[in-house]
């Protein structure tokens, strides 16, 4: 385990069956998607089928966000139901398969923090109008960002959701990888960012959320692993998903990615996947 690491343990909170809702899928913003939403058997397949029949993707991101690509696939290879197809810098249009651009590595200057970058957004979303969600993932910026920057942030998403209503945009929190003064204050905008997104009414996918949480196939119970700094407990990425990292996992291994790609459908399906 990793040195000065706590794993806190949690029950996993039983979810209703469907038509009954909970947590993400009641589908009114504010939708939080976190380690609760990874169970794909809650799920019905009319709903994977209704991603795939109406979500196209705009995905912007960094190294860690390769995390969700390679656990669709990794999910596709499980059960072809689940099938996706993503291109690099261009959007598929495969029938029966969600269908993803990939803009590559993204950093916050080419989506939302520049005005080229807000350009490149809107250029992107302009010449491609079946897209409907976009999502920007983080790399490690939290660890150093400040509060106005995140602040700048929520003021370009604004800009862009005021421009695009068709769109919706995905808010997404930091990795949650490194421990210590930059833990801690990644652990501090991600809170900003979620305050934000559940008094703005907004969806989020909470990465650092399903970072630091692990189901324990033993236990049957949820595990968080946190570390205490000047008093208080930060979520940290949880040891679990650590090693042995693989080659396309984007700093963590196959059992992290496949957690996030579950999640990524939870997410698409709060969205769309019920219409």
């Amino acid at each position: 385990m990793r040195k000065g690491v706590i794993l806190w343990i949690g029950v996993c909170f039983a979810l209703a069956p469907f038509p009954k809702t909970l947590h993400a899928m009641d589908f009114t913003p504010p939708i939080v998607i976190d380690h609760q939403c990874t169970d794909l058997a809650q799920i019905p397949l009319v709903w994977i089928q209704g991603v795939q029949n109406n979500i196209k993707v705009h995905y912007a991101r960094q190294s860690h966000g390769m995390q969700l690509i390679t656990g669709l696939n990794m999910i596709e290879f499980g059960n072809p139901a689940y099938a996706d197809t993503v291109g690099v810098q261009t959007l598929p249009a495969v029938p029966g398969s969600l269908c993803i651009y990939d803009g590559g590595i993204v950093t916050p200057d080419y989506y939302w923090s520049t005005a080229y970058g807000m350009t490149r957004t809107r250029n992107i979303l302009l010449g491609r109008p079946s897209i409907n969600v976009s999502i920007f993932c983080w790399c490690s910026d939290m660890d150093l960002a400040t509060e106005s920057y995140v602040q700048a942030y929520f003021d370009s998403m604004s800009l862009l959701e005021a421009e695009f209503p068709n769109v919706t945009f995905v808010y997404m929190t930091g990795n949650a990888n490194v421990t210590g003064a930059q833990g801690y204050n990644r652990h501090l905008r991600n809170e900003q960012i979620r305050q934000y997104c559940a008094a703005n009414d907004k969806v989020l996918y909470d990465f650092a959320d399903l970072d630091s949480w692990w189901f324990n196939p033993d236990t049957q119970a949820w595990e968080q692993a946190t570390y205490l700094y000047s008093g208080t407990l930060v979520p940290v990425q949880h040891p679990q998903f650590v090693s042995p990292e693989c080659t396309l996992c984007g700093h963590s291994n196959r059992a992290s990615c496949i957690q996030k790609g579950k999640a990524l459908w939870w997410l698409l399906a709060s969205i769309g996947g019920h219409r």
